[in-house]
């Protein structure tokens, strides 16, 4: 084993879901790339985190939207927003959007039912 591999395990171990695409929230599977989220009419509360008001906006934007769409332009916005602050000395630009991927997911999970809808489509048989 190089040290890169041992360096790339390190990394995997201590950021994870940072060095792929997968969502360890649970929410990429062949499910959820069928599943639209839909901006509720009258929701239950105003989003009350960034990320939540990030999701209320992209979906005010486009709404129904496929999960695998909402959770790449969320996370491409809060990684811009980062780098303007000046998160890029600390190296983030490594990791790219996908360090966000994850609280996304989380976030969007959370406030199903209560802000917006996460449904599946129907198949046309």
């Amino acid at each position: 084993m190089t040290r890169l591999e041992t360096a790339g395990w390190t990394l995997r171990k201590l950021f994870p879901g940072s060095m792929n695409r997968s969502y360890s929230a649970g929410a990429h599977n062949a499910e959820a790339d069928r599943a639209l989220v839909r901006l509720m009419d009258s929701p239950r509360r105003l989003p009350a985190t960034p990320i939540e008001r990030q999701l209320v906006a992209a979906l005010r934007k486009a709404s129904p939207a496929s999960v695998a769409t909402l959770v790449k332009c969320v996370a491409d916005d809060l990684y811009k927003e980062e780098l303007h602050k000046g998160a890029g000395v600390l190296d983030i630009g490594l990791f790219g959007s996908r360090l966000f991927d994850r609280d996304v997911v989380q976030e969007l999970m959370a406030g199903d039912g209560i802000l917006w809808q996460v449904k599946q489509e129907q198949e046309n048989l």
